[in-house]
């Protein structure tokens, strides 16, 4: 029996992406810093509209003086740098936590009864297919949130050197670029925030 689950685990870590629900409820124990997580996304949404409203505000509106729009934007980035940081982090224990469970879940299945065993399998399975869709999800985020980032930097670091008028229409068509990513960031992030709640049984 200790064989066949074996080959079990294997050919799930093979197929995590394949058939099957991606929704699946996962045993507490996997999503206890998925709470943590889903808060700073929620957070995290929070500080991308405020940093876009900001650089909006700031090429839209521009004024004749504009220090004090220029200091709310790079404030704005700077909260916005160091909570995307904190929720690198976040992820990446919450990713090692999980893993760590599903390997002591499999090895508890060995010790089982083969009706046990098996039903124990297929459930772990799903759980791991479930956590694959969110790692999926959180990698889209990161992919659409990295360049929106980099633009966001760039910006700040043009704008502590040049913030005469000329200075502004240098990095407006930056700005604009990564207000564009603005809505997609949104829906990437509700994407995440949905599967940690279908992970969390809609806790």
């Amino acid at each position: 029996m200790k064989t066949m689950l074996m080959i079990i685990g294997f050919a799930t870590i093979a197929t995590l992406t394949g058939c099957g629900s991606t929704k699946t409820e996962l045993p507490p124990q996997t999503t206890q810093t998925l709470a943590t997580l889903r808060d700073q996304l929620v957070q995290g949404k929070a500080s991308v509209q405020t940093t876009c409203n900001a650089a909006r505000d700031l090429i839209q509106r521009p004024m004749a003086d504009s220090t004090a729009q220029v200091d709310r934007l790079k404030q704005a980035i700077a909260a916005l740098q160091a909570q995307a940081t904190n929720n690198r982090q976040q992820f990446a224990s919450a990713n090692e936590r999980a893993q760590a469970y599903f390997a002591h879940w499999n090895d508890e299945l060995q010790s089982m009864s083969y009706s046990v065993a098996e039903a124990g399998s297929e459930r772990r399975e799903a759980s791991m297919r479930s956590y694959s869709e969110l790692q999926a999800r959180v990698e889209k985020l990161k992919q659409e949130f990295r360049p929106f980032m980099a633009q966001l930097d760039e910006v700040s670091r043009y704008l502590q050197v040049d913030t005469t008028g000329e200075g502004m229409k240098t990095v407006t068509p930056q700005i604009k670029a990564l207000l564009g990513r603005e809505n997609t960031i949104m829906s990437k992030a509700d994407a995440v925030i949905e599967q940690i709640d279908a992970m969390r049984g809609g806790k």
